[in-house]
C-alpha cells in the first residue's frame, strides 16, 4: 500500500473569527432590496397582439 504524502495544514483563518457578512456582500444586499421596491412602482407591460406587430414588422398599416 502507497504511503500517504499529503500534507495537512491547519485553516490559518478559523470561519468563527470572520464577520458573518462582509461590507461589500452588505451593500449589494442592499442595493437588491432598493431595487426590488423600485420594481414594484413599474406599471406591468400591456399585452402584445403577435397579429399587429408582424403587420408593422411588414410595413402594413395597423
Amino acid at each position: 500500500m502507497e504511503q500517504d504524502t499529503t500534507e495537512h495544514h491547519p485553516d490559518p483563518q478559523p470561519l468563527e473569527n470572520e464577520p458573518p457578512v462582509s461590507q461589500t456582500e452588505a451593500g449589494y444586499q442592499k442595493i437588491r432590496a432598493e431595487l426590488y421596491e423600485a420594481r414594484k412602482n413599474i406599471p406591468p407591460k400591456s399585452p402584445v397582439d403577435v397579429g399587429k406587430q408582424l403587420a408593422a414588422a411588414r410595413g402594413e398599416y395597423v
